[in-house]
């Protein structure tokens, strides 16, 4: 509304200052106009450089914290930096173990602050927000088309991470997941091995003993005995855990 005021005392001022024929009541007019219209576009410059009119509004608002880590074993929170001097993070994150892609807060330092807290109870991210808003109805009458309202001024992110959560960068995890690549198929070349002591040891010599590799769901078993021997022998079954690259070892008793 601001706008047509100053739009309305400049068209009034013209017609008083042209349309009128005596010179009282025409310097009368002109003048309350040319007055009025200053008011107006001070009042519109106050608004739109100073936020006449308006005030800080900050809410808060708290949700889960969801690792970003493809492996249920391992939660995680990620971060990239920004900026030449790599003080700077973006951190990457999920609200929602539904949500397919992750989150990034805002790598404006200037209107963005984020935060990483230890702690022993469930992760979780608080976030605060602090917008301009008009201070009431009338204000917003005459100055809301300058389209201020809810003007964001800053955003803080807490992200409270459970204590067992690791907090890596982008090349860090990159880094993680290919050393535990390795590390799988090291462990699985030993579980090999270890599969072959066992038929040495529980066998009698004889070449009728077998080694069969069963895959079942997440974990892989290794299973090993006598098939065609006339003398029961004991039936050992090893069993690798795929997340945690665990040996479990278990012998039945001899028939």
């Amino acid at each position: 509304m601001i706008i047509f005021s100053v739009i309305l005392w400049t068209i009034l001022l013209f017609v008083f200052m042209v349309s009128v024929n005596k010179t009282a009541l025409r310097y009368v007019l002109s003048g309350l106009s040319a007055i009025l219209l200053v008011i107006s576009i001070f009042l519109m410059v106050q608004n739109d450089r100073d936020h006449f009119g308006m005030h800080k509004v900050t809410t808060t608002k708290t949700q889960p914290l969801v690792s970003v880590s493809p492996s249920k074993q391992m939660s995680m929170l990620l971060y990239q930096t920004v900026g030449t001097s790599g003080k700077e993070k973006v951190y990457i994150y999920k609200t929602d173990k539904n949500q397919k892609k992750p989150k990034t807060t805002n790598p404006d330092p200037t209107i963005t602050s984020n935060k990483v807290v230890k702690v022993n109870d469930e992760s979780k991210l608080i976030t605060k927000t602090t917008r301009w808003e008009y201070r009431s109805g009338t204000y917003k009458f005459w100055f809301g088309i300058s389209g201020n309202a809810h003007k964001l001024i800053k955003r803080s992110h807490t992200f409270k991470v459970n204590k067992n959560w690791l907090v890596l960068s982008s090349a860090q995890a990159k880094k993680l997941q290919k050393l535990a690549k390795a590390n799988q198929a090291k462990m699985k070349t030993e579980a090999k091995t270890y599969v072959t002591a066992q038929v040495k040891k529980s066998g009698d010599g004889s070449n009728d003993q077998e080694s069969k590799f069963i895959s079942s769901g997440t974990s892989k078993d290794y299973k090993t005995g006598n098939g065609t021997s006339n003398r029961s022998l004991p039936e050992t079954i090893i069993r690798k855990d795929a997340f945690t690259n665990q040996i479990i070892v278990h012998q039945t008793q001899s028939r």
